[in-house]
């Protein structure tokens, strides 16, 4: 059916790039190639297309211009976030266990350097509840750092109420979401939302890879990750990404206006409804974006399922593509979910241009490929 073209079902990895992302770095590449931090008028002229990109992107968070920084990368955004946050602040440190590994790993950085790092349990459905959170934070906490939708499981954490507990608890700690997974899919306002710093992606929103964001807000003391000549008001410097951030504010534009007219969590239902039975479990909430499922094959193994689905032209994930190296999957583990289930575990993502079709011919994919499994270790 879909032999010529995958049906590509791993867009929590990354999303097919949109043509306007596409055709910025073409023109800010050829045509109007200019360092735009030179001073002849060319130059002057690429700067002002950067900072109508940066309205763009301050919009769609419910932002202004001058709290958005763009960085290499939504891993560098997070690693800046704790690296700079909590920079020159005493006490603790407290995260969700069921965090991307950008931000995990960031906090382990700071463990290895002394400080007093806390983690937060999920409930069995991965969300992060107030009551768990104000029971590891103290009112020497300096910062917290929660993700908004996981990349994992698509749950997705009620963020406004986790940071209004957490300036209860701690008024001076500096709040941070990982909103990557979120941006552009659900509602991201981040005044709404309450948090002092806010990370985004370029490529999960049909952007080019290279190109995230740091939402900082104003008044925070937030010291340059990157020195050197000053670029972004001196909040990062090196040369900006012209065509990647043009393309990225463009792409971040196209694909809000398809999400709003697409209805991810019917697909979601359709593949969960018909590939669960007692033998699977669906892993998260259902407070969910709606644009990720992951299910787990009790006694199978994820890997060997999204191979036989790859041969079929059905391509999935098996959970964070940054985390393909490690064997057992933390995130799933912190939900306490079996072993058993857990190493049989895929990641379905959808996009807004995943088609019905597409869907279906998937699930008949995979259903087979689990049946064909069964039978061989049924005997």
């Amino acid at each position: 059916m879909f032999a010529e073209k995958p049906v590509y079902l791993d867009n929590a990895a990354t999303t097919k790039a949109d043509v306007s992302a596409l055709e910025s770095i073409v023109k800010y590449g050829g045509e109007l190639y200019y360092n735009p931090s030179a001073g002849y008028v060319k130059s002057l002229e690429i700067k002002k297309d950067i900072e109508e990109a940066t309205d763009t992107i301050a919009g769609l968070l419910g932002a202004s211009r001058e709290e958005i920084i763009f960085t290499s990368c939504a891993t560098e955004s997070n690693n800046e976030a704790f690296e700079c946050g909590i920079r020159n602040k005493k006490g603790n440190v407290v995260l969700s266990a069921v965090e991307h590994a950008s931000v995990y790993e960031s906090a382990m950085r700071l463990k290895s350097r002394g400080m007093d790092v806390r983690f937060v349990k999920p409930l069995s459905d991965g969300r992060i509840s107030s009551e768990a959170l104000q029971c590891v934070m103290d009112e020497n906490t300096a910062f917290v750092s929660i993700i908004h939708c996981s990349n994992e499981t698509g749950t997705v954490n009620d963020i406004q109420s986790l940071c209004a507990v957490a300036k209860e608890r701690s008024p001076r700690c500096v709040f941070h979401s990982d909103g990557v997974q979120a941006f552009c899919k659900i509602p991201t306002d981040v005044k709404k939302l309450g948090v002092d710093l806010y990370s985004i992606s370029a490529h999960k929103v049909g952007g080019l890879k290279g190109v995230g964001a740091l939402y900082v807000k104003k008044g925070l003391n937030m010291p340059p990750f990157i020195v050197g000549g000053g670029q972004q008001n001196g909040r990062r410097s090196g040369t900006e990404n012209v065509g990647g951030i043009i393309g990225f504010a463009k792409a971040a534009l196209a694909y809000k206006d398809s999400a709003a007219a697409f209805d991810a969590s019917k697909l979601r239902q359709y593949m969960a409804a018909r590939l669960t039975d007692d033998r699977v479990k669906i892993n998260g909430s259902e407070y969910n974006s709606g644009y990720i499922l992951s299910l787990s094959f009790e006694g199978l193994r994820g890997e060997v399922i999204a191979h036989m689905a790859e041969e079929k032209g059905v391509l999935v994930g098996l959970g964070s593509a940054c985390s393909t190296h490690v064997k057992s999957n933390r995130v799933l583990e912190a939900m306490r979910v079996p072993r058993r289930y857990a190493e049989g575990s895929i990641r379905i993502s959808f996009s807004p241009h995943t088609t019905t079709e597409e869907v279906e011919y998937a699930t008949e994919v995979i259903a087979e490929a689990v049946e064909k499994l069964r039978k061989v270790i049924n005997g």
